[in-house]
Formats: structure tokens, C-alpha cells, sequence
């Protein structure tokens, strides 16, 4: 079985096994079981179940960003397609949330929002990267929190009105 699959199918497991039970309580044994693989294959790709959140959270958003290139031109398309595809995992991030694991995401979200605004070279010091990469990221994370309770587009909308004299 190809490595990708192996990490699809391991991945897919955890998310299940989550839904029925504390994730402190998840052993291996039983992971590899529910996702049908040896193992060897589950530590051929990880070490911790942490590996595969931490997984999860790092490809979900470099595939965004990767998809959603910001450029000037096209910075309010590009906030409202982030929220847009983070509402599209609304399961997976809710019970990321209710597990206590939110938090794992914010590297992976400040990162790639910081490497997003670095590149735009718009804002006025080298500090302003860092404000809105933490607003956003703890933005998102409220969001999640309060289980998506507004739509994507009002979401959108907050995030550029608390931007509103610092672009």
C-alpha cells in the first residue's frame, strides 16, 4: 500500500475513533486496527498520535495557500476562500475542538497566513506580519469555537473590519 494511503486510511481511523471516545484513550493497537493497516505502517509514518493531528493540520493548510495564492489584487477572494474551505472540514476542526486539540493547529495556520501577508510586502513594519497572522489564527479558532455559528462570508466580513486602517 502507498505511503498516502496508508496516512489517508490512519488518518480517517483517528477522526473515528475520536467521535467515540476521549483521544488520550486511543491506542495504537486499536488504530491500526480501525483503519486496517499493520502496525509497522502506522510507525513507518509516525510516531505519536499527535504526528498525525499535527499532519492534518500542516496539509490542510498548505493545500489552501498553495490553492489561494495571495497577491494584492486579490486579498479579500483569498480570506473568503480560507474560511470557505475551513468550514468545508467542519467536522474534522469540531472535533479537533471538543478534543482539546485546536491549539496543535495554530503553527501550521500563523505560519502559512505570516508566509501569505511576508510576501505582499504591503504593511508598515516588520511587525504588522506578525499581528495579523496571530489575529487571524486566533480568528479562526473563535470561529471553530463557537461552532461556525456565522457563515463564511460573515466571517470574512468581521476579518476585514477589524483590519479596517492598518492595510
Amino acid at each position: 500500500m502507498k505511503p498516502c494511503v496508508v496516512k489517508q486510511y490512519i488518518t480517517e481511523a483517528l477522526f473515528r475513533l475520536m467521535k467515540e471516545k476521549d483521544y488520550r484513550a486511543i491506542r495504537i493497537s486499536e488504530l491500526v486496527k480501525t483503519a486496517g493497516v499493520c502496525r509497522a505502517s502506522f510507525y513507518r509514518n509516525y510516531l505519536t498520535l499527535e504526528d498525525i493531528i499535527d499532519e492534518y493540520y500542516k496539509t490542510t493548510f498548505d493545500d489552501i495557500y498553495a490553492k489561494y495564492p495571495m497577491e494584492e489584487h486579490n486579498i479579500q477572494t483569498v480570506v473568503n476562500q480560507v474560511f470557505c474551505e475551513i468550514k468545508e472540514k467542519q467536522q474534522e476542526f469540531s472535533l479537533l475542538n471538543k478534543q482539546g486539540l485546536l491549539n496543535r493547529m495554530d503553527k501550521y495556520l500563523y505560519e502559512g497566513t505570516l508566509s501569505q501577508i511576508n510576501h505582499l510586502n504591503v504593511l508598515n513594519n516588520r511587525y504588522q506580519p506578525h499581528f495579523f497572522a496571530g489575529a487571524s489564527s486566533s480568528l479562526i479558532k473563535a470561529w471553530i469555537a463557537y461552532g461556525f455559528e456565522e457563515s463564511e462570508e460573515e466571517m470574512a466580513q468581521i476579518f476585514f473590519r477589524s483590519l479596517k486602517g492598518y492595510l
